[in-house]
């Protein structure tokens, strides 16, 4: 009924063939009439025997033990089956499965008004690779604990990775679901403190009515995910589900699936925009600005593509291949024109705290030969909410050569309390506080941070100069470079090299301002 181990078995067969030996010199023995020596062997075959006895009596037992242990923990695992597959295993919330088989069962038998909430953690996946999946975990389960601090575990459930739904009956209004949505949106921003790291995130909720927007479950799961999608992108954190929705969506599943055979298909290139410098005479700057040539939509901007890229994962092998690209033709420019020439790149939050990424711009900066000091990589303020995380990555990019710009600034709220703690070298002036300086109250807003940037030691770059006012009002500042279609719109690399070998060499030796706005106007054509 029991089978013993092999080890039990071959103990056994050991002892058996000790016997057999006995017992053969025993016979031998008694032929040659030794008393004493017989009864020795008579004495050891009888221990040996004792010592089978007991020996199989336990392995015997053992096993019947293990048996019935083994037995018991089947059990046990039959009972926990049904609980596994209809439950989360991080959180212990309701699973999909679940949440579908409820919300059917309750549209069967109750008809009435319902609104379904689903809301994901921001920057969940940029977290998990950045961190791993420890971190991550511990994350919902913080989040789960706040959801059943103010709700019953029957409205809450759990769908894919990061997504949490609310389940709420008897026709909620419109008025009250965003008054919720305000409450679990400050509920989920306070900060998670996990071992030696404090996370600063928020969430996007998606909502959708039963049966307005759906009359089955899995419909009205999907009408909310889709509202919640569309809430990354909008001014508030949550959205309302509207029929517009589904075919937007469709177009931007679409454009992400192009998105990958762009790759494959090397369908970027890069233009670059030069930084006029305001207080020297010499040197090119530049910032590099990808492009997307589309074989059937044409150009298309980088607004439209970077947030589907940065949702479906894609973004870090282009931020890559921008990193790359940029470097490797700014090196080709330096030993064409034998003169120092300096690019920007944009970094965005996923590549930034990808794992390796200092490796990354290490290797690139080797293997294209670009001196560290000509690169400059450009941060935004969303970027700096979590300190703790973003400064020794930056402290290492720093160590590197190169030199850290915060773009954008301005146009946040984080960077005026950590711009003094963060180690960058670069303020970019957002284009909004440019374009709106003709309006009451914007100058003296801009020289306050000019002023600031200077007190830190910083240089000062504005952004989006398109009129003659702009450019003289920065002229007689103590901003350090300019950047706009008054200076340049971006030019492809094509066009930068071929206006170059125009340029003779002694022209690059500029002796007044003018001749050196006139040299960047000249090559940035």
């Amino acid at each position: 009924m029991h089978s013993y181990s092999y080890l039990d078995r071959k103990k056994i067969v050991y002892i058996v063939c000790g016997l057999v030996i006995f017992a053969l010199i025993r016979i031998l023995l008694i032929s040659r009439e030794n008393s004493f020596l017989n009864s020795i062997f008579i004495a050891a075959i009888a221990i040996s025997l004792l010592y089978f006895a007991i020996y199989v009596t336990s392995v015997y037992g053992n096993n019947v033990k293990t048996s019935r242990s083994n037995e018991r923990k089947s059990a046990n695992s039959n009972k926990m089956k049904p609980f596994i597959s209809y439950h989360e295993e991080a959180t212990a919330l309701s699973n999909e499965r679940s949440v579908i088989e409820k919300m059917n069962d309750q549209l069967k038998h109750d008809g009435s008004k319902k609104a379904l909430l689903i809301f994901e953690l921001d920057r969940f996946f940029l977290f998990k690779s950045s961190l791993g999946s420890m971190y991550t975990k511990r994350i919902l389960d913080l989040m789960a604990e706040r959801l059943l601090q103010n709700f019953p575990l029957s409205q809450i459930g759990k769908v894919e990775e990061d997504q949490f739904l609310i389940l709420l009956e008897n026709g909620i209004e419109k008025e009250e679901l965003i008054d919720l949505c305000k409450q679990l949106t400050q509920s989920m921003e306070k900060p998670f403190c996990i071992e030696h790291l404090t996370l600063h995130t928020s969430v996007n909720i998606g909502i959708a009515y039963y049966p307005d927007n759906a009359q089955t479950a899995d419909g009205l799961l999907k009408s909310a995910q889709l509202a919640m999608y569309e809430a990354r992108n909008g001014p508030e954190q949550w959205t309302f589900y509207d029929q517009e929705l589904s075919s937007v969506r469709k177009q931007m599943l679409l454009l992400e699936n192009d998105l990958h055979q762009a790759i494959q298909n090397n369908e970027f290139i890069l233009q670059y925009q030069p930084q006029l410098k305001l207080k020297t005479k010499h040197g090119i700057a530049m910032e590099a600005l990808i492009r997307w040539e589309h074989p059937e939509k044409g150009l298309i901007p980088p607004s439209d593509f970077i947030p589907i890229a940065e949702d479906c994962g894609l973004i870090v092998p282009i931020g890559k291949w921008v990193l790359e690209t940029a470097c490797r033709q700014t090196k080709e420019l330096q030993e064409s024109l034998g003169h120092p020439v300096t690019v920007a790149v944009n970094l965005s939050l996923g590549q930034l705290y990808h794992e390796n990424f200092v490796e990354v711009v290490s290797a690139v900066l080797e293997e294209t030969k670009l001196p560290p000091e000509c690169l400059q990589l450009e941060i935004t303020e969303t970027m700096t909410m979590d300190k703790n995380l973003l400064v020794p990555i930056l402290n290492d990019l720093r160590a590197l050569g190169i030199t850290i710009a915060l773009d954008d600034f301005g146009k946040g709220y984080s960077s005026l309390s950590y711009l003094k703690d963060l180690p960058i070298d670069c303020l970019k002036i957002d284009r909004a506080f440019v374009k709106n300086m003709s309006e009451k109250g914007h100058e003296p807003l801009v020289d306050f941070i000019i002023s600031m940037a200077k007190h830190l030691k910083l240089n000062v770059v504005a952004e989006g100069i398109e009129t003659m006012e702009q450019f003289n009002y920065f002229v007689n500042s103590e901003c350090d470079a300019v950047q706009g279609y008054l200076i340049s719109k971006p030019c492809s690399y094509e066009a930068i090299v071929k206006n170059c070998c125009s340029v003779k060499k002694y022209e690059f030796c500029c002796e007044t301002q003018s001749d050196y706005y006139c040299l960047i106007k000249q090559i940035f054509n």
